[in-house]
């Protein structure tokens, strides 16, 4: 089993995360700046804390330090995002998966930012961005996906066309075709059974698959 990294950002989360049971007991847990306020809420503990502590009260970091948690401060002027901080982060440990909760919704320049600077570490490693019944995941070759029927799953392509795209288990399939550039066509496409596989021949596609009903219950952790 790939070594897991959870990565908790200062973001927008829904009043229910269901995939908070996807964190493993052995997973690496990151509080990103603020995103450690989410983690106190859901009684999870951070191993690092990481980025510029500019939302992050100094009470709440001198307890952190109290209870030695390993803390990552950075300057406040830097080039990079805290998120991508902690991604070296989770890299650098060796994390062949990891989930970030807290990278959706917002504002418009970090969630844009947010979902794709994970194209950054494709190679390295699987990256999935969970909000509520959400995940949004990058495919380069072919991936099985679990779910239900009715699920919905949208297939966008990022960085230019993608080509050669074969579906199973979908309402829609495609056969050895291509989803174009900035095209809405692959938008809102549904599981009719308990997985679906997606392979492609070239490009890299961004997979939205939302489980049930949509979100609309989303909250701020400031």
């Amino acid at each position: 089993m790939k070594q897991q990294a959870c990565i908790f950002l200062n973001g927008v989360y829904a009043n229910h995360e269901p995939q908070i049971t996807q964190v493993r007991s052995d997973s690496l847990v990151i509080g990103v700046d603020g995103g450690t306020h989410y983690l106190s809420s859901i009684n999870l503990t951070p191993q690092v804390v990481i980025g510029d502590m500019d939302s992050l009260p100094q009470s709440e970091l001198a307890r952190l330090k109290a209870q030695r948690i390993r803390i990552l401060r950075h300057p406040r002027e830097k080039d990079e995002t805290d998120f991508e901080l902690a991604l070296d982060h989770a890299i650098r440990q060796g994390c062949g998966q990891i989930l970030v909760f807290g990278a959706l919704g917002g504002r418009t320049d970090q969630l844009v930012a947010n979902i794709l600077l994970p194209l950054i570490y494709i190679d390295k490693a699987r990256i999935i961005l969970i909000r509520g019944l959400e995940e949004l995941f990058y495919i380069k070759s072919c991936e099985t996906i679990p779910g239900s029927p009715g699920d919905t799953l949208s297939l966008l392509p990022l960085a230019g066309d993608v080509s050669g795209i074969q579906t199973t288990g979908l309402r829609y399939p495609l056969k050895s075709e291509t989803l174009f550039f900035g095209k809405s066509r692959g938008i809102s496409n549904e599981l009719t059974g308990s997985e679906a596989t997606i392979a492609i021949s070239s490009g890299i596609l961004l997979c939205i698959h939302t489980s049930g009903s949509s979100i609309t219950d989303l909250k701020e952790i400031k």
